[in-house]
């Protein structure tokens, strides 16, 4: 029997034939280019936001690369693909170390540039000045800060949450990430028993990056069930395409739960896990939120492995809040808008800290 093939058919296996001996030739940094590039094409949700065609930096960077190029040049390549993204979220990784971070603008990382402790120093002092303990400071240190910071007086209770995250480890290590929000949880229930006799409480999340573990704090402030956004998932292979929007909801913890008026301090540093907590909270009756809009870095980051330990995280997730407006590069919005300044340092008051005090009073 004869076996009968047209030339199309021809064409067709000797192209596929040709791109399969392609792809298995390709050099170690080639095949981490193509699977870097693919990654974020199948999986990144906000090239059109962004305004960015992933396409077109194929076509500039690709070429760029071959078997001699040398990992510390490959990683830089990455670094300049990604940054007009201008997405927090957007991390390069070796072993355990961030070697690149996309840097994300921010009106208060601008205003309060090597000023920052001086602020918190500040806030403080105005707190003392209107009659609240001497700040503690709680849990675990990572770049000499602590977890929380706390103080109350005979009516008002305040915490800082600096961070979402008790250790460095936590953040790469999953297992480590389970029992370090433990941890943080743990500490924020003796937190909220010793403010049992307040009235009302200060939350502070000014500048807190994120990590893990927002929504579980929050549920120790929620009162009641309720619907607080709406997440989709960026549709693999689609630039437009995402899945359904997923509703999601709080149910208030039923172990430590605080039912008086809470006050939530936010700023465009408050990002990441720190959003999970604000938007968690948003709808509640007894929460106000005060400041300014949050970082809009709301997406959980995917992770990806390349070879020799590189490591690269995306956003793969589009938030909406519960009128299903996206709220990526928006950010949760503040209910009360006010802003620190330089002036603050110089003035030696915090203008949110006596705002905040002037609600719960």
């Amino acid at each position: 029997m004869k076996i009968k093939i047209s030339f199309l058919t021809l064409m067709l296996l000797l192209c596929f034939s040709i791109q399969g001996q392609t792809e298995k030739n390709l050099s170690r940094p080639e095949k981490n280019f193509e699977k870097f590039w693919i990654t974020f094409k199948d999986n990144y949700a906000f090239f059109k936001l962004k305004g960015v065609d992933w396409d077109e930096t194929y076509k500039i960077f690709r070429p760029q690369v071959n078997r001699k190029t040398k990992e510390k040049e490959l990683i830089q390549l990455f670094s300049e693909m990604v940054a007009p993204l201008k997405d927090g979220h957007i991390s390069i990784s070796k072993k355990d170390q961030i070697v690149y971070k996309v840097k994300k603008p921010s009106v208060f990382k601008e205003e309060f540039k090597g000023h920052e402790k001086e602020l918190w120093e500040t806030s403080f002092k105005t707190l003392e000045k209107n009659g609240f303990s001497e700040i503690k400071g709680i849990g675990p240190i990572v770049n000499n800060e602590h977890l929380y910071y706390v103080s109350q007086n005979s009516d008002i209770g305040f915490v800082r949450i600096s961070r979402c995250f008790g250790s460095l480890e936590s953040i790469y290590d999953d297992k480590k990430e389970i029992e370090d929000t433990q941890l943080m949880l743990s500490l924020f229930d003796s937190i909220l028993n010793s403010f049992s006799k307040t009235k009302g409480i200060i939350i502070d999340i000014r500048a807190n990056g994120g990590g893990h573990g927002g929504l579980e704090l929050a549920t120790r402030l929620a009162n009641e069930k309720k619907i607080t956004h709406y997440k989709a998932v960026r549709i693999k292979g689609n630039y437009d395409a995402i899945s359904t929007l997923e509703p999601i909801y709080i149910t208030p913890n039923q172990g430590v739960n605080y039912a008086n008026p809470v006050v939530i301090l936010t700023n465009d540093k408050t990002a990441s896990s720190a959003e999970d907590f604000t938007i968690a909270l948003y709808q509640q009756k007894n929460v106000t939120t005060l400041g300014t809009n949050t970082a809009g870095m709301l997406s959980d980051m995917l992770s990806t492995d390349l070879y020799h330990k590189i490591s690269f995280t995306l956003s793969n997730q589009i938030y909406y809040s519960i009128d299903k407006i996206p709220l990526e590069g928006i950010g949760v919005p503040a209910k009360i808008k006010l802003k620190n300044s330089k002036k603050d340092i110089e003035n030696g008051i915090d203008p949110l800290i006596i705002k905040a005090i002037e609600i719960l009073n």
